[in-house]
């Protein structure tokens, strides 16, 4: 556990990943997705951080090192 969080997933999203991930959910929302929790908050970038800390965003997050590693949740599907 890092900062007293459970670890949901079997890696960390970097800073980056993680605004990325956010950003183009808050935009889904604000087109009109649905939304995947119950949830009082109205802003879609509120919603989205929401969603992201829960960890029920289904994205796929495409990492560049010697080789491409894809992170994506398995549990979803």
């Amino acid at each position: 556990m890092r900062g007293g969080r459970l670890k949901y997933f079997p890696f960390e999203y970097t800073r980056f990943e993680k605004a990325r991930i956010i950003g183009a959910r808050a935009l889904q929302i604000a087109m009109g997705a649905p939304v995947l929790i119950e949830t009082d908050k109205q802003e879609p970038l509120d919603i989205a951080k929401e969603e992201f800390d829960r960890g029920i965003i289904p994205i796929t997050v495409k990492r560049r090192r010697n080789a491409f590693v894809w992170l994506q949740r398995h549990d979803l599907f």
